[in-house]
């Protein structure tokens, strides 16, 4: 497949790299030169200094030959049109990132795929809906459906003691069990699991699975599946407003920030959510609030690392289940290693 990636942030770089693992004929296009160079020589990627708005650019590149347009600029507006105009010039299919979550809304939606643009990409709504799934199965870190929900996928971290750890794969019983182990997380590296491979303490562990077996996965893996009824925000980023929207009749919701006009503005906005202006980094600030009082502590701020200390410190306060928003994918990997619950 040909895919031209407009974008070379940090999302468009990432999806250059995976979809280059996949054998695909990748090409990303950035009028930032700097960015391109920085695109590591192992990975079969071809790089164009170039704007996704100029239709001599799409030209040259031979969009009409193309069978998939990303458009992941920081700019919405420029991601909505390049993709107008790459479908104008022929190619089959468009993705464009947006930033306004009127645009997903079924008449908008019929109105931008008539102007050529086929699929949204909204991390804010995406965030949200991850973390409305982290909150509803806690004992898991991961938590996807496939296949319309009739094929659930589903990552948990095994502590020591459960029944599972030092396991060898073949010895899982073969008819008795309704799940597939798919992957296993050792630290830092993932592999695909054969029936030689062990389970250990710490470990992370995907099953695949269908509806109605979750519990058995659960039980495993030694989980307890706790009823998250409150919770602490702190940040009132968009991601955090997006969540807060979609569910302020589920969970008693107090969103901390730092910044008094946002609050007031948020306040006006959630009126059924309590709003504290304050910095949620500081402990004082936390002991305040009664951090531990709250059955969950979502970290949403735009800084990573105060995301992940901060949910440190609500571990520290025996919080059941802590979300981190990390935009450094790099510090992923060093999250789930501290264990402080979900990142998203």
């Amino acid at each position: 497949m040909r895919i031209v990636i407009a974008g070379a942030g940090e999302v468009g770089t990432y999806l250059a790299k995976m979809l280059s693992h996949e054998e695909q004929d990748v090409i990303l296009l950035d009028t930032n030169q700097h960015a391109l160079d920085n695109i590591d020589a192992n990975y079969n990627v071809m790089t164009v200094n170039g704007s996704p708005t100029s239709i001599d650019t799409l030209r040259e590149l031979g969009i009409n030959d193309t069978n998939l347009f990303i458009s992941v600029t920081p700019y919405e507006s420029r991601n909505l049109t390049a993709c107008c105009m790459a479908r104008q010039l022929g190619v089959n299919k468009t993705v464009a990132r947006i930033d306004k979550f009127e645009y997903l809304l079924p008449a908008n939606r019929r109105i931008l795929r008539n102007m050529g643009v086929d699929h949204l990409i909204y991390p804010e709504n995406l965030g949200a809906n991850e973390i409305e799934q982290s909150l509803e199965h806690s004992w898991a870190r991961y938590w996807g459906e496939l296949n319309d929900g009739n094929l659930l996928l589903i990552g948990v971290k095994v502590r020591q003691g459960a029944r599972i750890v030092d396991c060898q794969i073949k010895d899982l019983p073969v008819q008795t069990h309704n799940f597939h182990i798919v992957a296993i997380r050792h630290g830092q590296e993932t592999i695909i699991p054969t029936g030689s491979d062990f389970i250990r303490a710490d470990d992370i562990v995907y099953f695949i699975t269908t509806q109605g077996h979750e519990n058995e996965i659960r039980d495993l893996c030694g989980k307890i599946d706790r009823n998250i009824k409150s919770l602490i925000i702190m940040g009132a980023t968009d991601m955090a407003l997006r969540f807060a929207l979609m569910n302020h009749d589920n969970y008693d919701i107090k969103i901390i920030d730092d910044d008094e006009d946002r609050c007031q503005w948020v306040a006006e906005l959630l009126p059924d959510c309590q709003i504290v202006h304050g910095d949620a980094r500081n402990v004082d600030v936390l002991v305040e609030n009664n951090i531990y009082r709250y059955d969950a502590f979502l970290a949403l701020t735009d800084r990573s690392e105060s995301n992940i200390l901060s949910c440190l410190i609500a571990k520290e306060f025996n919080v059941a289940r802590t979300v981190a928003e990390v935009e450094n994918l790099q510090f992923i990997a060093q999250a789930e290693k501290l264990g402080i619950g979900t990142t998203i």
